[in-house]
């Protein structure tokens, strides 16, 4: 991926903005962020539809955002340290409710990535890449624990106050799953610049924040590469 984000100082990517309207639809609208105007509208037009088809039933693993792009044609890496569902968090509440729904579909999906033309890659992710990335104007969907999550320039920034803005979040769990669409970096300030489905403006926060944010226990360190630019 080259060496672009020692060349670069700071970058914003221009997205349109999706902010996700049900508990579930984060990382729906991480993507649809992504997206064609043509096929975000039609997204948004059809998404029973379309969650239906792709099984989804109101919960969505980074596995099926990465069979999202491929449906949209959309060039896509996806980097785990998980292929699969990871049999560690059947002792997680926030993952209670949905494994044994989701479990087998999940699995399959993975095993079936290759068949689909979906790429998938089981490693973990330096920072340095994800730099590098976005230097070519390529965001980036990432999972993160919400709990841990925050934008040091937002009015409302503490993590209490995210807790609120997020509405739904349930602060009681260790960890809380959530998608955010990385959107380039300020290197002086040591800053990523980021989307948040919960909220409308673009939010920051410093490297190591975000770090510790998306390599939390329940994430498995899922990085979706978005390749918008050669």
């Amino acid at each position: 991926m080259g060496g672009g984000a020692r060349e670069v100082d700071s970058i914003e990517i221009p997205l349109v903005h999706v902010k996700q309207h049900l508990s579930w639809d984060c990382g729906i609208s991480a993507v649809m962020m992504v997206l064609s105007e043509k096929d975000r509208t039609y997204m948004k037009e059809n998404l029973d539809e379309v969650s239906s088809q792709e099984g989804f039933d109101k919960s969505t693993w980074t596995i099926d955002l990465a069979y999202l792009l491929q449906k949209f044609g959309i060039s896509h890496l996806y980097a785990t340290i998980t292929l699969g569902v990871n049999p560690g968090y059947s002792e997680e509440d926030f993952y209670l409710r949905v494994l044994k729904k989701d479990a087998q579909r999940i699995n399959d999906r993975f095993s079936a990535a290759d068949l689909n033309n979906v790429k998938v890659e089981k490693r973990s992710v330096k920072m340095d890449e994800i730099l590098d990335h976005l230097s070519c104007s390529n965001p980036a969907i990432v999972l993160v624990n919400a709990n841990l999550l925050y934008c040091d320039t937002c009015t409302c920034h503490t993590k209490k106050c995210l807790m609120q803005v997020l509405g739904y979040c349930n602060s009681s769990f260790a960890y809380q799953g959530h998608y955010i669409v990385l959107c380039g970096f300020n290197k002086t300030e040591g800053k990523i610049l980021y989307r948040n489905p919960s909220v409308f403006n673009i939010c920051t926060i410093p490297y190591d924040s975000f770090e510790v944010a998306r390599k939390s226990f329940g994430t498995d360190e899922d990085v979706l590469f978005v390749f918008l630019h050669s």
